[in-house]
């Protein structure tokens, strides 16, 4: 123990640095709540971690090093500066303003991937909504998932158009593929996330 400092002080920087970690744990997750990756499950698949590990970072229980919260940080569209912006309360850490700063910036992402491919007019006619949507979708899923399950996801009704305008330019950009792509109205059809997918999220 550091001669400078005794175990009262000791005892205190203990406590805090758990409520650090707590704190980190309650803005990982409600960072990636706020974006509509629902379960930790999800986040975990789509960026190469395993579950029981990231649902150790969000627990508090973990001590990440700083190279890894970084990471997780950028992964959710924020910046390293926003952890500094913790709310006073622990139920609502992250601020609507930072969250809808990470929406956007998954949503920006997606529109430069597009404007690549397709072109910037067409980019740019989309609207934000729906690149959100696209993007809920592939963290969503990665593992195969039915049409019903993803318009659930979305909080839509489960009808064809839903569908379609929800994620049919991800269909089309083979961003998500069918499971049973012979049988495209098959009652057993699937949809997963591709490689390509996972690189653009």
């Amino acid at each position: 123990m550091d001669s400078n400092i005794n175990e009262n002080q000791l005892e205190a920087f203990e406590k805090d640095f758990k409520t650090l970690q707590s704190n980190l744990g309650s803005f990982l997750e409600q960072a990636r709540e706020k974006l509509g990756i629902k379960n930790p499950e999800d986040f975990a698949n789509t960026y190469g971690y395993t579950t029981s590990q990231y649902r150790e970072y969000e627990s508090g229980r973990a001590n990440p090093t700083l190279l890894t919260i970084f990471k997780l940080i950028k992964l959710l569209g924020l910046e390293a500066n926003d952890l500094f912006n913790f709310g006073r309360n622990k139920d609502q850490i992250l601020g609507e303003e930072v969250a809808e700063k990470a929406r956007k910036s998954k949503i920006e992402q997606l529109r430069e991937q597009v404007a690549i491919i397709r072109g910037r007019k067409f980019a740019l006619e989309i609207t934000d909504g729906s690149f959100l949507r696209i993007f809920q979708t592939l963290a969503f899923c990665t593992r195969p998932r039915t049409k019903a399950e993803i318009l659930t996801n979305l909080n839509l009704k489960n009808t064809t158009n839903n569908f379609q305008r929800s994620v049919g330019l991800a269909l089309e950009l083979s961003w998500l593929e069918m499971t049973n792509p012979t049988s495209p109205n098959s009652p057993n059809q699937r949809y997963i996330v591709t490689e390509k997918g996972k690189g653009v999220v």
